[in-house]
């Protein structure tokens, strides 16, 4: 690996050196934009579940814009800072995020409005152009870093996005030709446990000490970490290959082994003190509660596979995606939204109380046992209610950079 002083990111200025504090701003600067995007992605999922519209489309605007975008931009700006890296030059990120933006976009209203199959199918290769521009940026990256003991979580980042790619041309072809029950089971899947879960997992124990200020656990190293990498992907390929060809049993092996593979993710993340929690607050109990939904939801689909039942249909897949991947989410953007603000450490007090929301925590989580147990008119209350109180805080903290006063 190299380890001059000089980097060779250099289009336009847009890059800090290697290990210097600019590449910081930089990446913060990146990261605004594209998780402002995914905002907007965010509510436009929020309106079509609303309104009535199909599961499929606000499913589509939530997972392949919002989550995506969430994905490409943090896992890039993680990279920078753990890695103590340049920031990619924006003119490559500009182009990664438009990829994605454009591509869930298209998708999504070319198959809403019916639109020809070359268009939409036009709309699934930005989408996959968007995921390999990501994998290659994030490879350059990690390789100009200074640190490299991050590399397992920014591997799980690459196996996530080839997963992805996998998932979006089954999804392809779902688009040309018949599709078949067996083929939404493996597209669903691989794009939900891949794509989604891998970065999930690869990130929660470094995040988790993040969150709380805190060391890693001590029961953490790289290689524990990346054998709990290399299992989610071979069970995951498992799972996926047999609910591709009809085999349930052997399907609910793959998806019962992942389980074994989030449990083992939980394990890898920090036990907070008492002090930390206080401090944390529901910013890290979301993500403790959902890497627990997410358990919960995969053990269940795993029982509907045993059982020859459709996979991530229904309930669970609700479950999965909104208690546990979205709850993720808000806990991390809890965090991250007041960091991204910057303006010092009073605006930054101030931010992390702004996003300090015990009622949400609770909604979201009533919404989780309400969605398990299918009752749906309690699940819609709580959603609507954790995500009016979500949207308020994130317009009063807002992704506008704040600069640092000037201390006389």
């Amino acid at each position: 690996m190299t380890t001059g002083s000089t980097s060779r990111w250099r289009p336009g200025g847009s890059s800090g050196a290697r290990g210097a504090a600019d590449r910081v701003r930089l990446s913060h600067a990146q990261t605004r934009t594209t998780v402002r995007l995914a905002l907007v992605f965010l509510a436009a999922a929020a309106v079509a579940a609303g309104w009535g519209g199909s599961r499929w489309l606000a499913l589509h605007l939530l997972l392949a814009g919002a989550v995506v975008l969430a994905i490409s931009g943090v896992s890039l700006m993680l990279t920078v800072t753990w890695a103590a890296a340049p920031a990619p030059p924006n003119g490559w990120v500009i182009a990664q995020r438009s990829c994605v933006a454009a591509g869930a976009a298209g998708i999504a209203v070319g198959r809403t409005a019916d639109w020809p199959v070359a268009i939409v199918g036009g709309a699934g290769l930005l989408s996959i152009a968007g995921l390999v521009l990501l994998a290659v940026l994030l490879v350059v990256t990690v390789r100009r870093g200074v640190n490299r003991r991050f590399d397992v979580a920014v591997a799980a980042y690459v196996a996530a996005l080839v997963a992805g790619i996998g998932g979006m041309t089954i999804g392809a072809s779902m688009a040309v030709t018949a599709p078949t029950p067996s083929l939404r089971a493996a597209h669903v899947t691989t794009n939900l446990l891949g794509l989604v879960g891998l970065v999930v997992g690869g990130t929660l124990p470094f995040f988790a000490a993040t969150v709380v200020r805190a060391r890693m656990n001590p029961l953490v190293s790289p290689t524990r970490l990346a054998l709990t990498l290399c299992w989610q992907i071979v069970v995951l390929a498992v799972a996926v290959a047999a609910l591709a060809s009809d085999n349930g049993s052997l399907a609910a092996v793959g998806l019962g082994g992942y389980v074994v593979g989030i449990v083992a993710v939980l394990v890898w993340m920090p036990r907070p003190t008492r002090r930390q929690l206080r401090w944390a607050g529901p910013r890290l109990v979301a993500l403790w509660a959902g890497g627990a939904w997410w358990a919960v939801a995969v053990a269940a689909t795993a029982v509907d596979a045993a059982a020859d039942r459709a996979v991530f249909e229904g309930r669970w897949l609700s479950v999965l995606v909104i208690a546990g991947y979205v709850q993720i989410l808000w806990g991390s953007l809890a965090y991250l939204l007041p960091m991204l603000r910057g303006g010092g450490p009073e605006r930054l007090g101030q931010g992390f109380a702004s996003t300090r929301s015990w009622p949400a925590l609770v909604a979201v989580n009533v919404a989780g046992a309400a969605m398990a147990c299918s009752w749906t008119s309690v699940a819609a209350v709580a959603i609507t209610v954790w995500a009016l109180d979500s949207a308020w805080r994130a317009v009063r903290v807002g992704t506008a950079h704040v600069a640092r006063p000037i201390e006389e």
